[in-house]
């Protein structure tokens, strides 16, 4: 079976509507539109493609397509597609495979980033990183795709400061994409981060489950559907560290019971983990979430490895909500 999902907006990340057959000045034309101000125009066949195109852009600008400048004042994105069954369609050559184009007046902080051409080699990211100028790769990232997986490649070690910096750096690069309504880089970077937690890749995305924590908390709402697939992660016990720390700062923003279903009984089981991080961790998600289940006084005075000030210390577990 081909892969599928359900269709987004490939500006803001909304889930979207299937595309009408709609009379138009321009004639009948398959098209819907996107709360976020997008147009997308369905080719159903995949073999006119060129007129689906002028289409979208008449509709955008329907005083002329020659006001239209596609990468200037318009961008154009597109995606393989099929009506019958309103999916996006992930596998070459699929039988009914047509395309959705949407178009979309470029955003003043687009305009911008293209206008001032932020370009960055990854010796000068380190730097930017090593330094936490934040400001500075919020704006550098819109223009390098190739942020993300500078980021997730520095994330891997746990005990060196970097890990802890890229992790951070990755909340606001997402902040920027959001802010610019780029949400498809965001959900194809969270796709690769949930494979690099599977068998297939040999499960090497220790800090994985962070990451994709620090996108979602950019904007809880326009990946509400992954939370749950996040805490679902926690199964793997090569994870679960790092899915109860991504789950405690997203309760900085949102109250997780909305999304998730969390049994006393499992945090009772964790606060008996071996592992005095796992215990000290539960324990706060106990307090971030109001749960009744008792805290030892052994737990609360358990260390906890948290990152300040350029180094990654040990604090007692009373004290470490302040830092996650």
């Amino acid at each position: 079976m081909p892969k599928r999902e359900l269709p987004t907006c490939l500006f803001c990340g909304r889930i979207i509507d299937p595309p009408e057959d709609t009379n138009t000045n321009f004639g009948e034309i398959m098209y819907g539109k996107c709360q976020c101000g997008a147009i997308y125009v369905c080719e159903p066949t995949g073999h006119n493609q060129g007129e689906a195109l002028v289409n979208a852009m008449m509709l955008a600008s329907p005083e002329g397509i020659e006001n239209i400048e596609l990468g200037v004042n318009y961008e154009l994105r597109d995606k393989a597609y099929d009506c019958r069954t309103h999916q996006y369609v992930y596998l070459k050559n699929q039988l009914f495979s047509g395309r959705l184009f949407f178009i979309k007046p470029v955003t003043e902080i687009i305009k911008r980033a293209i206008k001032e051409k932020l370009k960055i080699s990854k010796k000068d990211f380190l730097c930017l990183l090593e330094e936490e100028s934040f400001e500075q790769i919020e704006k550098v990232s819109l223009n390098n795709l190739n942020v993300f997986g500078w980021l997730i490649s520095l994330s891997y070690d746990k005990e060196n400061p970097m890990s802890w910096k890229a992790i951070m750096a990755m909340g606001h690069v997402a902040k920027a994409y959001v802010e610019a309504e780029e949400i498809e880089p965001l959900r194809n970077t969270i796709r690769k981060l949930l494979w690099s937690m599977t068998d297939e890749s040999g499960g090497i995305g220790w800090r994985a489950a962070e990451l994709i924590g620090e996108i979602i908390y950019a904007k809880p709402s326009l990946f509400k559907d992954i939370i749950p697939i996040l805490w679902s992660q926690r199964e793997e016990e090569s994870f679960l560290e790092s899915v109860l720390r991504s789950m405690i700062k997203l309760s900085n923003k949102i109250n997780l019971l909305d999304y998730i279903e969390i049994e006393e009984t499992e945090l009772k089981n964790l606060l008996n983990h071996e592992n005095d991080e796992i215990k000290a961790l539960t324990a706060i998600l106990i307090f971030k979430t109001k749960s009744k289940v008792p805290v030892s006084e052994d737990i609360k005075n358990t260390l906890l490895s948290v990152y300040s000030k350029g180094n990654v210390i040990k604090v007692k577990t009373s004290k470490a909500e302040k830092y996650l």
